[in-house]
């Protein structure tokens, strides 16, 4: 009888740690999320910032949160250096890279101090970053459209294209192709998938073949022929969705998710995705299989 109890026991405490570990979770307490990015047990999560967020405003009031990797918001600020409205995350060694507005800053990712700023004079909304490998980066500029590769050894950078409301952009070291998403001319759902040669430096972006179209902000590749795009505007304007492309056959799928989808990750070794909804003040971590399909 009592080897009986036990077993019950253990099993509904076994079921029950698996529903935990693998449940849907959403952290608030934020300002306006625009990107996420996980290092180690940490994840980190960029913040626009203020009352009334502007995503174009030099106003001092964005920041970055650090949070544990259950969620818990370790520091809700942790640079230690003033930013206006971050965007972007990328890492590249001990450094957390982000975009904001019209530079890229740079932080030690233990102690959050700046070790790193590169201007961009002509820039209005730097927007998503990349990493292409230990001294090159690229990043978005929405309003112009022009996309940027940076040396950060040098602290150069080059426009190495230009797309209609360039925002999302992922690099897939395999094959040397940049993807890039747009969000449309003056961000009015006409925005499309993108792909450039980065072995050809004087290689435009191509539309990529029966593009979908929205309002197109984060990007990442799920696994070596499939892309995961964030959209704003999907059937339902009360809800965004997400685009999973796929690349070898060009068609694609739809999944309905809450309203203002920003910058996602995606941590393929757990199929966990980490989605900003900028509208909600919230991050959301979920397992990408659970989604269902529109």
């Amino acid at each position: 009888m009592k080897f009986k109890i036990l077993s019950v026991f253990v099993i509904t405490a076994t079921a029950n740690f698996l529903n935990h570990a693998y449940a849907q979770k959403t952290i608030t307490g934020f300002e306006a999320p625009e990107s996420a990015i996980t290092s180690g047990n940490k994840i980190f999560v960029s913040n626009i910032g203020g009352n009334q967020p502007n995503p174009m405003a030099l106003d001092s009031n964005g920041f970055i949160s650090a949070l544990a990797a259950d969620g818990k918001i370790i520091q809700k600020k942790f640079n230690k250096a003033t930013l206006n409205g971050p965007k972007g995350l990328a890492i590249i060694g001990n450094t957390l890279y982000t975009a904001d507005i019209n530079r890229v800053v740079g932080f030690n990712i233990n102690s959050g101090e700046k070790v790193f700023e590169l201007s961009f004079p002509d820039a209005k909304m730097l927007n998503d970053l990349c990493t292409v490998d230990d001294k090159n980066l690229v990043v978005s500029e929405t309003i112009g459209g022009n996309v940027y590769l940076i040396n950060i050894a040098n602290k150069s950078y080059d426009i190495i294209g230009n797309i209609n409301g360039a925002n999302g952009v992922t690099y897939d070291a395999a094959t040397k192709k940049l993807y890039a998403c747009g969000m449309g001319i003056n961000m009015d759902g006409s925005g499309k998938l993108y792909m450039k040669d980065m072995t050809d430096k004087s290689a435009s972006f191509t539309e990529l073949p029966n593009s979908p179209k929205g309002v197109f902000d984060g990007l990442e590749m799920v696994d070596n022929s499939h892309l995961l795009v964030t959209d704003w505007h999907g059937a339902d304007s009360t809800k965004g969705r997400f685009v999973i492309y796929d690349l070898e056959n060009n068609s694609m799928k739809t999944y309905a998710i809450d309203a203002g989808p920003a910058d996602v990750h995606y941590d393929k070794t757990s199929h966990t995705f980490y989605l900003p909804l900028m509208l909600k003040n919230s991050l959301l971590i979920e397992d990408l299989n659970k989604l269902k399909q529109d």
